[in-house]
């Protein structure tokens, strides 16, 4: 091999060998948000289920359930690629943190059971149209709340238990034509609310225990639960 095409062939393996490198470096960058905010969960008391399938990028599942965190530190979520479940019950969020998931378009489940949730909590996901399933279970959530999560239109799993909700406020679920199970335990809810969801014909399951609900009233809800059923 003569001077020349030696001194070419070193010339193109150091520009291929920087390329890789300028690669790999990018590769680094694009994902190290994502582990920072891995570390973080887990610097927490949480815990993360990534993706098996794709370990680089996507967190299917983050669970901080019975932590310390608050509102002021879920900044790190807006860096959670594909996030699909994220366990907040039993935590001290309010809600003004969950600023953060608004453009979080994988999220499809998020329990915020047994927390000091408020209606503007409810206002911060109220865009969330990719979430199938909402627990905001023994919270501070009203009327006020139930306008908001009527708006996410693809829930199918909602759980309203011990909240302040009304019957008059059951109507703001008129659009929820997705709802399959709606827990509406251990709350004021009379025969007047159950008139509000006779007309959701996927509902085929409602706990209604500790209500102030009539059994005759009961009796007609079965009735449309048990057509919506026979209808699927």
């Amino acid at each position: 091999m003569n001077m020349r095409l030696r001194n070419e062939t070193i010339a193109i393996v150091s520009l291929v060998l920087v390329i890789l490198t300028g690669l790999g470096c990018n590769h680094q960058v694009r994902y190290e948000p994502q582990q920072i905010a891995i570390a973080k969960v887990k610097k927490l008391g949480g815990s993360v289920e990534i993706d098996k399938q794709n370990l680089e990028s996507a967190v299917m599942t983050v669970s901080l359930m019975d932590s310390k965190v608050s509102d002021a530190e879920l900044d790190f979520l807006k860096d959670l690629n594909g996030l699909e479940i994220l366990d907040l019950r039993w935590t001290k969020i309010n809600g003004q943190g969950l600023i953060q998931l608004k453009d979080m378009t994988s999220l499809k489940t998020l329990w915020l059971h047994h927390t000091p949730i408020t209606d503007a909590g409810m206002k911060q996901i109220k865009e969330l149209s990719s979430l199938t399933r909402l627990d905001v279970g023994h919270s501070f959530i009203s009327d006020t709340g139930l306008a908001y999560i009527g708006e996410l239109k693809g829930l199918q799993y909602l759980c309203l238990c011990d909240t302040e909700i009304t019957d008059a406020g059951l109507k703001n679920l008129n659009q929820l034509q997705q709802l399959t199970y709606l827990d509406i335990n251990d709350t004021n809810i009379t025969d007047a609310g159950l008139e509000h969801l006779k007309v959701l014909t996927k509902l085929i399951q409602v706990d209604t225990s500790n209500t102030k609900c009539t059994e005759a009233g009961l009796f007609q809800l079965q009735e449309v639960l048990a057509r919506n059923r026979k209808n699927r």
